[in-house]
């Protein structure tokens, strides 16, 4: 092997290890890459009196939460396999979609019991500010903003609305 490609090789495999080590970085800074703790949406703008207050609570409830949510992602992923496999049949679509729904639903049996648990240890003006996160799923709006977020695409085979506000002509 050439001087020149032995330096083109340490070259390409410094700039292979910088890139990894950026990437490794940035996912560690911006706190990606630590664990989330469960329910960790659902105290996030809740008032700090508030969420340390329940927040044993919650702990005392993590290990289910965590188990059922494992098992929400586990049933997701055997879709998804499923569902990118040669062999799929309406039964085994249909077993994959039974399992989601009630692991799902299992999911949100756990959170609900946790909300209650929660909502019966808090004050009536706490429970006012803290009842509207603690049913909301991650990343959903709020109830004041409702239609806010990503605009749905217009409907390809819509007709164009007729001018309601134009003049009607008569033959």
């Amino acid at each position: 092997m050439s001087h020149r490609a032995l330096i083109g090789l340490v070259v390409v495999s410094v700039a292979l290890n910088l890139l990894l080590a950026g990437v490794i970085g940035g996912h560690v800074l911006l706190g990606q890459g630590k664990s989330v703790q469960p329910l960790a949406w659902a105290l996030r703008d809740i008032p700090p009196n508030i969420r340390e207050q329940v927040r044993p609570i919650i702990r005392a409830h993590s290990r289910e939460v965590i188990s059922v949510k494992r098992d929400v992602r586990r049933s997701e992923r055997r879709l998804r396999k499923l569902i990118e496999s040669e062999t799929l049949n309406r039964e085994g679509l249909q077993q994959a979609l039974t399992d989601m729904r009630e692991s799902a639903a299992r999911y949100h049996e756990v959170i609900h019991a946790v909300g209650l648990d929660v909502l019966l240890s808090l004050e009536v003006d706490e429970r006012i500010k803290a009842a509207p996160y603690l049913f909301r799923p991650p990343g959903a709006k709020s109830a004041m903003g409702k239609g806010e977020g990503r605009p749905r695409p217009p409907r390809r085979d819509a007709a164009p609305k007729p001018d309601v506000t134009a003049p009607q002509t008569k033959n």
